[in-house]
């Protein structure tokens, strides 16, 4: 830890003793339940601010969490009242168990259900768990066998523990709770929670699984806050039908609003100063302070999409981060690796086998029969007009869910891959992809991106923080050749569009494939930059690695290639070397729009 974020978490620490000696048990109740709202912030942030994920009902969890510690640690009457409390520390320690369980399990289902479908996107979660908030309330009130009913239950708050020791308690957990937090945000899976909120197609192309990575870090956020929820109970001895509302769900997305996404700070200390100052304003304008909490957050969403707390606590961070250089210091020190081992040129065989594959929209068929064998060691061009299927074949043979009819065959020695396979399968697998326009990840830098593509699908480690991006000399090259010296450090969302294009070339060499497939690697690029992506390419023909390019450019397409395939009308009307293709009546016909003679 450098100094000066030592000095800070030591000022932090001796403010946080020395608190409750200058104020009264009651503040020190108030301040223990900003501590736990505090965490559930932290949570909230790291599921919404980090992943992506928008969780509306994340008061769900916390009334879970209450509700389990209140039902295992009372004795109700018929309509509900509490009439015993049994207040031994193994009730307390299954309530608390119970709750975590629970609702971890419950946040699993909802997430695997919400985000498994090919075409679900954040709205069927953001629906789904703010009508399960809503659903929890009804049920709460009209089953008081359960909770109490709209009484709720009250009266079973931990004995023995002061109001002092609780402040101490949820202070050490906040601690523990933002400590781990920054640890994994920090860390190369908090690289990839980043990219998979940023652009979860193109982290799904590099071999990553984007879907079960927001249903961790969903599952994860929920069993936090039934943490908080119980440990709230225990202190408080209260768990009504508020726990589960959305009143409370509202409030958790103001404290992290206003505190500034994706900074764990922020959320923290938005929590912690809105707690408190809602429950002095709640006491004075009951009816108000609502209206006042939404008002807040619509301004804050529309106006300042950072946050009040945002910047300053980034600019707090970028000032006292001190202990890891930036990993673009290190790229070109380690431009000299290998970057894992190369492909092997093999014999030349197919690596793909394209077989009658026949591909469409409703009653528009696109593809129509498509035969085509892509080869190890191979530059092949697939050109065609525009309209012709050139990108539909290319996402067609990258993701085996589009599949109508035909057979498409991977011939990889890497992995076996089954009937209709993942788009992170096939690229974990070895078949590489760039999109016809710029996917890259907004808030991750050059360097950053690298590393998560070099690493091909393979999970990060949470809690380490890599210092090198170690990659193939030809990613080196395509750096160069981009104009991306020097801009290791630079987000991809401040690159213009021809460096987003060389970034994503380069992101896909860095993933070590055994076929790669570029749409139009070289729009945007000037004369001399195509010239040398295309010695970049036949570099990694001549390592035998399988080249598939879709391409426009006819100069280029014929000085590259080997083998030329032309599209039209969704099927292959000419394959063969560039000289016969170009010498092609057909071809001219078809593609240049010229009459045959």
């Amino acid at each position: 830890m450098s100094r000066p974020v030592a000095a800070a978490v030591a000022a932090m620490a001796v403010v946080v003793v020395v608190t409750p000696f200058l104020s009264g048990t009651y503040y020190q109740q108030l301040l223990a339940q900003a501590f736990l709202y505090a965490i559930v912030a932290v949570s909230l942030d790291f599921v919404w601010g980090y992943a992506g994920v928008p969780d509306l009902g994340h008061a769900l969890w916390f009334g879970i969490g209450a509700l389990s510690v209140g039902h295992t640690t009372t004795v109700l009457s018929d309509v509900g009242l509490v009439t015993e409390v049994h207040g031994s520390a193994g009730r307390y320690l299954a309530g608390v168990v119970i709750g975590v369980v629970t609702a971890t399990v419950l946040a699993a289902i909802v997430a695997r259900l919400c985000l498994s479908s090919r075409r679900s996107n954040d709205f069927y979660i953001v629906v789904v768990t703010l009508a399960l908030a809503t659903a929890a309330v009804t049920v709460y009130d009209q089953t008081p066998g359960l909770g109490g009913g709209e009484n709720g239950l009250f009266g079973f708050n931990l004995p023995g523990v002061s109001s002092l020791g609780w402040y101490y308690i949820t202070a050490a957990m906040l601690a523990v709770t933002v400590a781990v937090a920054l640890v994994v945000v920090r860390s190369d899976f908090g690289l990839l929670m980043r990219a998979v909120r940023d652009n979860a197609p193109r982290a799904r192309y590099l071999g990553y699984n984007d879907v079960n990575v927001k249903i961790w870090v969903f599952t994860a956020g929920a069993a936090v806050t039934a943490l908080a929820g119980a440990v709230f109970a225990m202190m408080t001895g209260v768990a009504n039908d508020g726990q589960f509302s959305f009143t409370l769900a509202t409030a958790m997305l103001v404290w992290v609003a206003v505190g500034g996404r994706a900074t764990i700070v922020g959320p923290m200390i938005g929590a912690i100063v809105m707690s408190l100052a809602g429950a002095k304003l709640n006491e004075q304008f009951p009816a108000q302070w609502t209206i006042i909490e939404g008002a807040l957050l619509i301004a804050v969403v529309v106006f300042i999409p950072g946050g009040l707390l945002g910047p300053l606590v980034r600019l707090t961070g970028r000032l006292l981060a001190r202990r890891h250089p930036p990993r673009g210091r290190l790229l070109a020190a380690a431009s000299a690796g290998t970057g894992g081992p190369a492909p092997d040129p093999g014999d030349g065989g197919p690596v793909i086998r394209i077989r009658d594959l026949v591909f469409g929209y409703g009653s528009l068929r696109v593809l129509d029969g498509v035969t085509l064998d892509v080869v190890a060691g191979e530059l092949l061009c697939v050109v065609g007009p525009n309209g012709a299927g050139k990108s539909t074949l290319t996402s067609v043979i990258t993701d085996g869910r589009l599949r109508s009819r035909g057979t498409i065959e991977f011939l990889l020695p890497d992995r076996r891959l089954g009937d209709r396979p993942a788009p992170h399968e096939i690229a974990r697998a070895g078949v590489g992809r760039k999109f016809q326009i710029p996917s890259v990840f907004a808030s991750l830098s050059v360097a950053e991106a690298l590393l998560l593509a070099d690493r091909r699908g393979a999970l990060p480690s949470p809690w380490r923080r890599s210092a090198a991006v170690e990659v193939a000399p030809s990613v080196i090259d395509i750096v160069r050749i981009a104009g991306l010296d020097g801009r290791a450090d630079t987000p991809s969302s401040d690159l213009s569009h021809g460096l987003r294009q060389g970034l994503e070339v380069a992101m896909a060499v860095a993933a070590r494939p055994r076929v790669i497939i570029l749409d139009e690697p070289t729009a945007g690029l000037t004369a001399h930059e195509r010239h040398d992506i295309g010695q970049v390419l036949e570099h990694l023909r001549d390592i035998g690695i399988a080249v598939v390019l879709i391409e426009h450019d006819l100069d280029f397409v014929i000085r590259v290639s080997d083998r030329v395939a032309v599209l039209h009308g969704g099927r292959v009307i000419e394959d063969g070397p560039p000289e016969t293709v170009r010498e092609s009546d057909a071809v001219r016909s078809a593609y240049l729009g010229t009459a045959v003679r």
